[in-house]
């Protein structure tokens, strides 16, 4: 079977990754089996490129992945930044600090490019920085330099949707807020997004969108499943997605992307 110039991206966080943050082995036997019968696989997650390399490790990625939510383009292979986008520090800084304000129980982190800053911690914060397990350091980016790629306000649910309901109250040129869990809210530079960067990958790369299939399980993933060829959603993903979607596969807890992978599979036969 030959499925040389196809391209398969997946999310990681409830899509790639099971139960217990473990990825369910029949996803690792089949990408595995994916990219030996010429496919190229590559991951999309909003975890930053340190955090996704832990699962770059494990599935070896041939594409163009996608870090922190559509801000970065890096090659795993050749360990180097393919394309970026970041934020504007003055006026992210304004925009973090009214949420900082209004929301005082909202955990609040930085990310740079190897480096997560805490602003504010909670034990949603602590949770998640368990969950990247790359460093950090407390307190805001003092270096100019640095890039600000993203900014995530963590909370109980109606404190986040009370966050995202807020940050619609007023002006924020040059960002936009996504939800990325029910409990994470993301800043994030206007023009990022997972849909632009799988374009900019499959540019990139020389492939044709109709040859692009790409999974996701939440609302953070909706531009990149709908700026692939074939969109797919795990049984786990909300029913408006499933709605949305060109396909839906089984739980994440029991191999969705191999489950995908067998379907291509079949269509290339």
């Amino acid at each position: 079977m030959d499925l040389s110039g196809i391209l398969l991206v997946s999310d990681l966080d409830g899509t790639l990754i099971g139960e217990n943050f473990v990825v369910p082995q029949r996803n690792l036997d089949a990408i595995a089996r994916f990219q030996q019968e010429g496919g190229s696989f590559a991951i999309a997650t909003g975890r930053s490129i340190l955090s996704g390399g832990h699962y770059a490790e494990l599935t070896h990625p041939k594409g163009p992945c996608i870090c922190l939510n559509g801000t970065i383009l890096y090659d795993y292979t050749q360990q180097k930044m393919l394309w970026d986008c970041h934020l504007d520090q003055r006026t992210a800084a304004e925009y973090i600090q009214r949420l900082y304000d209004r929301f005082p129980t909202a955990g609040i982190e930085y990310f740079c490019i190897k480096t997560i800053h805490i602003l504010r911690r909670s034990a949603y914060v602590t949770e998640h920085l368990n969950h990247e397990g790359v460093s950090w350091k407390e307190g805001p980016p003092i270096d100019p330099a640095q890039p600000w790629y993203k900014a995530l306000f963590a909370d109980d649910p109606e404190k986040k949707d009370a966050m995202e309901a807020f940050s619609a109250t007023f002006p924020h040129p040059g960002v936009r807020f996504v939800s990325s869990s029910e409990n994470y809210l993301e800043m994030l530079p206007e023009q990022a997004s997972k849909g632009n960067a799988l374009v900019k990958a499959a540019e990139l790369a020389g492939f044709r969108m109709e040859n692009v299939y790409a999974i996701g399980d939440y609302y953070n993933d909706t531009e990149l499943l709908e700026a692939a060829g074939v969109s797919v959603v795990p049984e786990n993903a909300p029913d408006d997605l499933k709605e949305q979607a060109d396909l839906v596969v089984g739980h994440c807890y029991q191999g969705a992307v191999a489950d995908l992978i067998e379907e291509i599979e079949r269509r290339h036969r």
